[in-house]
């Protein structure tokens, strides 16, 4: 049995633990050059530029993403393959990335760095709080729900959830559906989250309209996918001073165009895709493929399937 593990995420102490771990396993490092590999555990990039009809023996994919908007998940079922993703391993750091987002705006951390550079002392007063705010997270899953539970520590007024199902979420004090309550959850935020999956549902779905919906005094955070939002019906509504402002770790395209406008405005804040950055990510990927090769092998529920 050929197992192929990406050692670009995996330490090479622990990619060494794991062959003396599973000695029985052939593991190798070179996806292009494995055409008999059974498992595989790696980016979603290797396997959309990769022919997969190659791959006679491939029976499982785990993917080292949580999202997998770029993978034909069920053309792969379809030839019997499994396919499961990382959905846990970035969740907690990415509900940090959030928070330290609203942080910036709110401690107007653009201003005070800007006046160290030109050694000017001027405080600001009366910012912006977390607390008693009412929080809009659009996708309840496990980053939303991480992004919920820290900042259920900032005592907000509500945090506001929008899914397909209608039923209660931990650390959610309201659930909604549909379109009705997406537009209710866009209104109410003072500050507005999307963390759901991109999907035919879910893309370009904020456009102009939705956009304009949201509070003049309101902050969104895209830590999503670029392309759920609308990129120049967004601009427009920066450029219009009808939201405060907003915090990208992902555009449409990436990476973002030196020409875009956003680069320009300033009332956005931008990370290139980097809000799953963590000194833990490589040790908790290794653990994922240990726990789950360990489930395959014996026949197991493998976590995370999609």
């Amino acid at each position: 049995m050929k197992v192929f593990v990406d050692t670009r995420l995996i330490e090479e102490k622990d990619y060494l633990k794991l062959k003396k771990q599973f000695p029985s396993i052939d593991f190798t490092d070179d996806f292009s050059k494995s055409k008999d590999i059974e498992v595989f555990f790696g980016l979603n990039s290797i396997l959309t530029k990769a022919n997969i009809k190659e791959y006679k023996d491939l029976k499982w994919i785990q993917l080292y993403m949580a999202g997998f908007d770029n993978v034909d998940v069920n053309g792969y079922k379809e030839k019997g393959i499994m396919i499961s993703n990382a959905r846990d391993i970035f969740s907690i750091t990415i509900a940090e990335d959030v928070i330290s987002k609203m942080l910036y705006f709110n401690r107007d951390t653009l201003a005070f760095v800007n006046n160290k550079a030109k050694k000017v002392w001027q405080p600001i007063h009366e910012e912006k709080e977390i607390y008693n705010s009412t929080i809009g997270i659009i996708g309840t899953g496990s980053i939303g729900k991480e992004v919920a539970k820290r900042l259920q520590s900032f005592s907000p007024k509500k945090i506001n959830g929008h899914r397909r199902k209608n039923k209660p979420v931990k650390y959610f004090d309201n659930i909604y559906t549909g379109e009705l309550g997406l537009k209710k959850v866009i209104k109410q935020a003072d500050y507005l989250i999307l963390a759901m999956p991109l999907n035919k549902d879910t893309k370009y779905l904020f456009d102009y309209e939705k956009l304009s919906l949201m509070k003049e005094s309101s902050l969104l955070i895209n830590i999503a996918r670029g392309e759920v939002v609308v990129q120049s019906d967004l601009v427009k509504i920066l450029e219009e001073r009808k939201i405060i402002g907003a915090a990208l770790d992902v555009t449409d395209p990436e990476p973002l165009e030196k020409t875009s406008k956003l680069w320009e405005l300033d009332n956005v804040f931008i990370t290139p895709h980097n809000a799953s950055s963590s000194e833990y990510m490589k040790k908790r990927l290794y653990e994922l493929t240990k726990d789950n090769l360990t489930r395959y092998l014996k026949g197991e529920k493998i976590k995370f399937l999609l």
